[in-house]
Order: structure tokens, then C-alpha cells, then sequence
């Protein structure tokens, strides 16, 4: 099922893994369509590329073996971040001057710019066009699973810029410190990766964003895993990210053999 501004991927039979990808989508037509697109220095460095969750959809590809549902943004996460709490503007923002409140945006592209502050209205629009449909799609993947299962989880897959530091996690698991995900589930994705010669951070840096606190139920583990980059990405210019097939396919099995340990663990939890 293609959505305006997102998929949904895998077999009609849902397994208990929802797997969803909220920075992958690089499209900004929700943005040029309301006069907000971004400026031309954002375009020409590629910022949108950058700034998406570099491979994190491609890792994903084949799970639907597995039976995997996907749901895969296609939006750029300047139109709206699917993975943040939403702000909508105050009525005394609202009636700022223009230029007042204004929003400075770094690029992991290597630019930077000053965005037009947007309006309430225009806020709302964009959570009801883009936001309020792929979480719905997400929780109906959920409850889909939870009745055919008894447990379900959503497995949240993103990607970071690790800056080249030595010392950066090749794994992060974030489930706002057990709020999300029973340890045991956790566990069992940390050992799975550690078994493929990965190293794991836990909770830190990256805790888990919106979507694991707001899809976490008492049926639903919720975990956000975040790649670093290097894993997926050829070496080179940070500024303008390329995919390496091979360091792509490489994480390719490794993220199947996490959804075969993350269902072995549901079924432990729902026997």
C-alpha cells in the first residue's frame, strides 16, 4: 500500500515485528505546495539526503521473509519530524512580526539557513496531512499484530552520523529506560548484535524518540534502534553520504537475524 507520504510494505498475513523507518522519505512537496520549501543553498548541498536516515530503509529491504510489515516514510523530515513530540505555535507566536522566531537550520550537509517561521495553521495542516496518518498506519499495524499474536513489537530503525568517532556505538537501543520495552526484549537485541561482532550502546545516546513512547502498549515492546552510519555508508565526505552496497547488504542480514531474536522473544512472552 503506497499513502501519500508513506508505505506500507510486507504480507498480508502480519507477523508479530512491525518495523517502521520515520526518517527515510526525502520528499518535500507537502512544503513547496504551502510556499515553504527550503532555499536553494539547502537543495544544491543535498540536505535533505544528509539529513534522512541514510540506509535505514535499505536495511529493511527483504524483512517481508520474515513477515515484516513496513511502514517507510517517503516525506522529508523538514515537512514534519514523525519521530519528535508536535509543536504547534502559540496564539501569541502566531502573531509575531514576521521575522521574529524565525528558525536557524544546520545541515549535516555542511550549510546553513534561516527558515520562515511557520504559522499555527500551517502546523496543523502538515501534522493532519502527514503525522496523524503514518502513526495511525503504524498503530494499525500494531493492533493487527497483537491480535493475530497475542504481543507484538515495533522495532523503530533509524540511522546516525557517527562523526568518524572511534568510540561511537555501531548499535544503539533506546526504550526510555524500560518505559517501552521489557528489558528482556532489549537484552535479546543487544546480544544478537554483539554476536555479529557489533558494538551496542543501551539507552545512550540516543534514549528513543516519540514514536516508542507513543506505540509502546501493554501488548507492544517498542524499541528504537539507531545504526551508525559507517555501517552503511562508504568513506569519504560525511557532508554528502554515499551508499556502499556491500556494508548495506552486510546489515542487511544483520537486521534479519535481530527480527528473528526480537520474534523468538515475543513468543517467550506471550506462551
Amino acid at each position: 500500500m503506497t499513502a501519500p507520504h508513506f508505505e506500507i510494505l510486507g504480507p498480508d498475513a502480519p507477523g508479530p515485528v512491525v518495523v517502521e523507518v520515520p526518517h527515510a522519505g526525502l520528499g518535500l512537496d507537502p512544503l513547496t505546495a504551502r510556499g515553504l520549501g527550503l532555499p536553494s543553498i539547502a537543495l544544491d548541498a543535498g540536505a535533505p539526503w544528509a539529513d534522512s536516515d541514510v540506509g535505514a530503509a535499505a536495511v529493511c529491504e527483504g524483512l517481508e521473509a520474515r513477515g515484516v510489515r513496513r511502514v517507510v516514510a517517503t516525506a522529508s523530515r523538514y515537512v514534519v519530524d514523525l519521530n519528535s513530540e508536535p509543536r504547534v505555535p502559540t496564539p501569541y507566536e502566531d502573531k509575531l512580526p514576521p521575522g521574529l522566531g524565525d528558525v536557524r537550520r544546520f545541515s549535516c550537509a555542511g550549510v546553513m539557513w534561516w527558515e520562515r517561521r511557520r504559522s499555527r495553521a500551517e502546523v496543523e495542516a502538515l501534522l493532519a496531512e502527514v503525522f496523524a496518518p503514518y502513526h495511525d498506519a503504524v498503530a494499525a499495524e500494531l493492533a493487527a499484530s497483537c491480535a493475530r499474536h497475542g504481543r507484538a513489537a515495533l522495532l523503530a530503525v533509524h540511522t546516525y552520523p557517527d562523526g568518524g568517532r572511534k568510540d561511537a556505538p555501531d548499535v544503539v537501543l533506546g526504550t526510555r529506560d524500560g518505559r517501552c520495552a521489557r528489558p528482556a526484549v532489549r537484552d535479546a537485541l543487544a546480544r544478537a548484535a554483539r554476536d555479529h561482532g557489533l558494538s551496542v550502546g543501551v539507552e545512550a545516546p540516543f534514549p528513543g524518540g516519540y514514536s516508542v513512547l507513543r506505540h509502546a502498549a501493554p501488548c507492544v515492546d517498542a524499541i528504537q534502534i539507531e545504526l551508525a552510519r559507517a555501517l552503511v555508508c562508504s568513506p569519504g565526505d560525511r557532508r554528502r553520504p554515499a551508499l556502499d552496497p556491500d556494508r548495506v547488504a552486510r546489515m542487511t542480514a544483520v537486521l534479519r537475524s535481530l527480527v528473528d531474536a526480537l520474534a523468538i522473544e515475543l513468543s517467550l512472552g506471550a506462551s
